[in-house]
């Protein structure tokens, strides 16, 4: 286990290592007042165990591993009479696997590029599964869809969209992707066509449970008919299943700009709120000290107030991370026309 980071390489370093393996890891970060914005790196083991993999601060290592005991990294935050702390996942980016080339997979594509997802399409026919139709996606896999899921893996924290030319198809990926770890799948066909497959998968093996786990029939219910708008609903359910989990996540434009800047950054983070705000417990922003930032924690005036405090943290000789309690009125949020009232408590970390 690597030791003693420094506040404005710890970031970075354990950005680097996520980009290196598919572990469910997650950034500790002390908002108690002695050690403010101290932080460790952990990830789960298979049997839910947690695992220290880095420390910002050598001399708590074994404050750490007495506060991993207790911590439930499927909250937001943890506190106790000494301690407290704010947990936030560092998730791999995350990847959109296509079966089938056909229009409903286009649209995806451009959709997936909007989002910055990464696009993996999977066919059996390489007239379908080209640079031509997809020159957006990050892998085009052409291969028979029996052994297309034994020749390739994929990450466990993956989306899989079955949208294949046909019923058989459709079964031989599905019941691949059941058998493997996936955040999110989806299957497109009508109440007819998902009634026998799931038949299919029960007789099979898998169990009710297994297939409850699938979406079907896939996306939000928005009444769409054209291969846009059903694009639209999957990538819509796709991101309400990410979010379900109420976790705070490193955005994808944070990362790219930790790592491709050269001067210290101040990152913000909601840590506690109460009362109305744009945005929740766990969001993010990237302050430069030109003021510029990656991301938002809701726009309006204690944004506004949060990037200048920022910018002034910036211009200190020896930046040190802070706590700040914002608060507006409902009057002052009513003048303005922004936030409706509130109380949030932001943390300003060095990166």
């Amino acid at each position: 286990m690597e030791k003693n980071t420094s506040g404005s390489n710890f970031y970075k370093t354990i950005i680097e290592i996520s980009e290196n393996n598919t572990k469910n890891s997650f950034i500790l970060t002390l908002t108690d007042e002695i050690n403010t914005a101290s932080k460790a790196l952990v990830h789960t083991d298979h049997d839910g165990s947690i695992i220290l993999d880095l420390v910002q601060d050598h001399g708590l290592e074994e404050y750490w591993r007495n506060l991993l005991k207790k911590i439930d990294l499927g909250s937001l935050t943890y506190k106790d009479s000494e301690s407290s702390v704010f947990i936030e996942s560092l998730s791999p980016k995350i990847q959109i696997v296509v079966c089938g080339g056909g229009h409903v997979s286009q649209a995806l594509s451009k959709l997936c590029k909007f989002m910055n997802y990464d696009m993996i399409i999977l066919e059996d026919r390489e007239e379908f599964g080209n640079t031509k139709r997809f020159p957006d996606a990050k892998k085009i896999i052409v291969d028979s869809f029996d052994t297309i899921f034994k020749n390739n893996t994929f990450d466990p924290n993956a989306c899989f969209i079955i949208a294949t030319r046909g019923h058989s198809h459709d079964a031989l990926c599905l019941e691949n992707i059941m058998r493997l770890d996936f955040m999110y799948a989806g299957m497109i066909g009508s109440r007819t066509k998902i009634q026998k497959t799931k038949n299919l998968m029960l007789s099979k093996g898998f169990s009710q449970e297994d297939f409850a786990n699938i979406h079907t029939p896939i996306g939000l219910p928005l009444g769409g008919q054209t291969p846009e708008e059903i694009a639209v609903s999957i990538i819509a359910e796709i991101i309400q299943t990410i979010n379900s989990d109420h976790k705070s996540y490193l955005s994808d434009t944070i990362k790219t700009s930790i790592i491709d800047s050269h001067s210290p950054l101040v990152l913000a983070k909601i840590i506690n709120k109460k009362g109305s705000s744009p945005r929740g417990l766990g969001s993010q922003m990237l302050i430069r000290g030109d003021g510029s930032i990656a991301d938002t924690i809701g726009g309006g005036t204690i944004e506004y107030l949060c990037i200048q405090d920022a910018v002034k943290l910036l211009g200190q000789d020896k930046p040190r991370p802070f706590i700040k309690t914002y608060v507006l009125s409902n009057e002052e949020a009513a003048g303005i026309g922004m936030w409706c009232g509130g109380v949030v408590d932001i943390l300003f970390d060095i990166v």
